[in-house]
């Protein structure tokens, strides 16, 4: 599944052929047809697995660290780190790729795609609750909303344009100029009331 999903995630759907899959897995064509049913099937199997295995663990960050701005600092490091073992241009988000190619004509990758979306906003949601604490800031539910959201689309946004990065120091930059926006729009807010329970 690893290496069926790296292909996918590395060439996209479109450029990817049962014979390429058979090649980067080793498993036989009748193989790949009797495990998933043809090519379109590996492809959503293979972006819930990429689900579970790469974006699980990177939302599973914002929720379990104890400070909420070390938490979303975290989750974007975990990611720039893999783009720097990776090396750059980087491949990208696997979700955010295949939403640009196949989202329009592909019901499986939509359903995976927007769940993937709630996942990340309730991710940076609880997240920021904390960080609206630690800052003594009067962030209403609204207000983080909006802010999980913008946090949600402008992550997934810096993977894709990682793709035509060459420099990880230009990606960090990006990462840390989108927290010091949102660090200072959690500090406008004003001080402390009990509007979000972490």
């Amino acid at each position: 599944m690893q290496n069926a999903m790296w292909t996918f995630w590395t060439r996209g759907y479109h450029a990817t052929s049962i014979d390429d899959l058979v090649k980067t897995t080793g498993v036989a064509r009748s193989g790949i047809y009797a495990e998933f049913g043809g090519k379109e099937e590996a492809f959503a199997n293979c972006l819930e697995h990429y689900r579970e295995a790469v974006a699980g663990p990177a939302i599973a960050i914002l929720t379990n660290h104890e400070s909420g701005l070390k938490a979303i600092r975290a989750y974007f490091g975990f990611f720039i780190e893999r783009h720097r073992q990776h090396g750059l241009p980087g491949p990208g988000c696997f979700l955010a790729n295949s939403v640009t190619e196949m989202a329009p004509h592909s019901q499986a990758a939509l359903e995976t795609a927007s769940a993937h979306r709630r996942d990340l906003q309730q991710g940076f949601k609880a997240a920021l609750c904390r960080a609206a604490f630690e800052l003594n800031s009067h962030a209403a539910p609204d207000d983080l909303d909006g802010l999980a959201n913008f946090l949600a689309v402008a992550s997934q946004g810096l993977w894709s344009y990682a793709r035509a990065m060459d420099d990880i120091a230009e990606l960090e930059q990006f990462a840390r100029e989108i927290l010091a926006l949102v660090e200072a729009r959690l500090s406008n807010f004003g001080d402390a009331g009990d509007d979000c329970q972490a």
